[in-house]
C-alpha cells in the first residue's frame, strides 16, 4: 500500500497487530450486537428525535496544544519544498532527501563524451501554498551518508542524513519563482515543472564513472542520494508540491558524443529510491505570545482561549474528559456522542485550514491508537472531520460508551479519557489553524455534545 499521506504520526500502533488482532478487534466490536443490551449501538442511525435521550453539553473538556513528536515522511508520493514566515506559527522550512537511480540496467556514454549540462527537474504536483509571488533559494546538496529501503528504518520529519556543505546549483542560491501551474516543454514533452542546473563537476563525475552505473544497487554505494532545501528571503515565503516519483523528475545528464547530441536520465524510482521530507519549525519567529507561552512554555491554561492545530509534525492538541467517572455506575446508553471543533481562524489565502481533522485515541502509555469509531467503520461519512460551515464534527459514541463502563466490562482498557486532534494528512499537506478553546461562556468552545437514555 502506498504511503500517500501517512496522516498517522510515526509513534501511532494499531489497537492489535494487523491483520490477524484487527479481525480479532472487529470480531469483539461486531459481538456488541449480540448482547441483549447492546450499550454501544443502541442510537447510532438516530436522527433529531432520539428517543427521548437527554442532552448535554456540559461535561468538562480540558485541552491544550503541544508540539509533535515524530512524524513518518519516509516515502511520500507528494513532497513540499519551500519556506513560510506565518504570524502564529513561526518559520517552517522544507527540504526533500530523496536517491536517484540510472533510467536503465547499464550506462554506455561512449569513448569521449562531452559533458553539456546536468539539470535537476521536479514535477511540480499542482498544490502550492502561501503566496507564490514570494520567491525562495533552493540549494541541492550530495548525500554522504546511506539511505536505507528496508521496513525496519524509519525516517521522520525531523530525521538527518548527512551531507556535504557543497551546494551543487550552478547559479548560487538558485531562487525560485514558483509557477505550478505553469506547463514548460522539456524534451518532447509539456509539463509544469522546476528546472534547476547543476554544476558541471557533477555531470563530469557521471561521465567519467561509467561502470559504476551498472545497476541500482553499485550506483546506490557510488551516489547516495541528494538533499535538496529550501532557504528563506525577506518575505513570507511559500511552497509548492513536488512529484518524485514522476518521469519528469530527474537528474537529466546531457552530454555529445561524436557530435551526437544526447541525455541520460537519473531517476526516482518509486520502488526502489528512498526518499522522506524533512520539515524545521522555528516557533521562535511567532508573532502570538500566547502561541509560544501554550506551545513552547507548556502553558495548560491558554487552551481556554485558543487551541492550535498545525501539520508537517508541528502542532497536535490534546483533548481530556477528566470527569466521565460521573457516569459510571448508572445505567447509561450513549445514544450520539460528537466532539465540536470551531476554526477561529481569519480566511486567509495564503494560510488556509485543513479540510480534514483527525482523531487518534491514546494507550496506557500514552501512545497514539485508533478509537473504536473509526477502527470499526473506517468511514469518515460516520466517524466526521471534515469541515463545514466552518466546523468539524466526530462522532465518538462508542469510545464514550466505553469510557464510563465499569472497568469488570470495559473491552479495551487500555484505552485513557483523552484524545489527540491533529490535521488529517499531516505528513504531506501544510495546512494549520486556530481554533477556539474550552471557555464554557463561548458558544463555539471546544466541546462534548451527548444525547443518552438512562434507564
Amino acid at each position: 500500500m502506498k504511503n500517500l499521506w501517512n496522516c498517522r504520526p510515526a509513534n501511532f500502533k494499531p489497537l492489535l497487530s494487523f491483520p490477524i488482532a484487527f479481525l480479532a478487534l472487529l470480531a469483539i466490536l461486531f459481538s456488541l450486537q449480540s448482547c441483549r443490551k447492546d450499550i454501544t449501538s443502541l442510537g447510532l442511525d438516530l436522527k433529531d428525535d432520539l428517543l427521548n435521550a437527554t442532552f448535554t453539553d456540559t461535561i468538562t473538556v480540558i485541552a491544550h496544544s503541544v508540539k509533535e513528536d515524530t512524524l513518518n515522511t519516509k516515502n511520500l508520493i507528494y513532497h513540499y519544498l519551500g519556506t513560510i514566515k506565518d504570524p502564529v506559527f513561526g518559520t517552517t522550512t522544507t527540504g526533500i532527501y530523496t536517491q536517484f537511480l540510472p533510467e536503465g540496467s547499464s550506462a554506455n556514454f561512449g569513448k569521449s563524451p562531452q559533458l553539456d549540462s546536468i539539470v535537476l527537474t521536479l514535477r511540480y504536483a499542482g498544490g502550492f501554498y502561501g503566496d507564490t509571488l514570494n520567491p525562495f533559494v533552493i540549494q541541492v546538496h550530495r548525500l554522504t551518508e546511506d539511505m536505507y529501503a528496508d521496513t525496519a528504518t524509519k525516517y521522520f520529519q525531523n530525521s538527518y542524513v548527512a551531507h556535504s556543505s557543497e551546494n551543487l546549483t550552478y547559479i548560487p542560491d538558485f531562487k525560485l519563482y514558483p509557477k505550478p501551474t505553469t506547463k514548460i516543454k522539456v524534451d518532447t514533452l509539456k509539463e509544469a515543472h522546476i528546472r534547476i542546473r547543476l554544476n558541471d563537476e557533477l555531470g563530469n563525475l557521471f561521465l567519467s564513472n561509467t561502470s559504476e552505473i551498472a545497476n541500482d544497487t553499485k550506483f546506490k554505494n557510488f551516489f547516495k542520494g541528494l538533499y535538496i532545501c529550501a532557504k528563506p528571503l525577506a518575505n513570507d515565503g511559500s511552497m509548492v508540491n513536488i512529484t518524485l516519483t514522476s518521469s519528469i523528475t530527474a537528474m537529466q545528464l546531457y552530454y555529445t558524443n561524436d557530435s551526437t547530441s544526447t541525455s541520460f536520465s537519473f531517476l526516482v524510482k518509486e520502488t526502489n529510491a528512498t526518499r522522506f521530507s524533512s520539515y524545521q519549525h522555528d516557533y521562535l519567529y511567532s508573532n502570538d505570545n500566547d502561541f509560544k507561552n501554550q506551545v513552547l512554555q507548556g502553558d495548560t491554561t491558554l487552551g481556554k482561549n485558543t487551541l492550535y492545530l498545525q501539520a508537517m509534525g508541528g502542532v497536535k492538541t490534546k483533548i481530556t474528559f477528566p470527569f466521565l467517572k460521573a457516569f459510571e455506575g448508572r445505567n447509561i446508553i450513549i445514544n450520539k456522542a460528537e466532539l465540536v471543533i470551531t476554526n477561529k481562524s481569519e480566511e486567509s489565502i495564503q494560510y488556509k485550514a485543513p479540510n480534514r481533522l483527525g482523531l487518534q485515541g491514546l494507550d496506557k502509555d500514552g501512545k497514539a491508537i485508533f478509537i473504536p469509531d473509526d477502527a470499526i467503520y473506517m468511514n469518515t461519512a460516520y466517524f466526521g472531520g471534515t469541515a463545514q460551515d466552518n466546523e468539524y464534527r466526530f462522532r465518538i459514541t462508542r469510545y464514550l460508551q466505553e469510557m464510563i463502563l465499569p472497568e469488570s466490562e470495559k473491552r479495551f482498557q487500555f484505552l485513557q479519557p483523552s484524545l489527540y486532534l491533529i490535521t488529517d494528512r499531516a505528513a504531506a499537506d501544510p495546512h494549520r489553524m486556530c481554533f477556539y478553546g474550552t471557555d464554557t461562556n463561548h458558544p463555539s468552545r471546544l466541546r462534548l455534545e451527548i444525547y443518552y437514555t438512562e434507564y
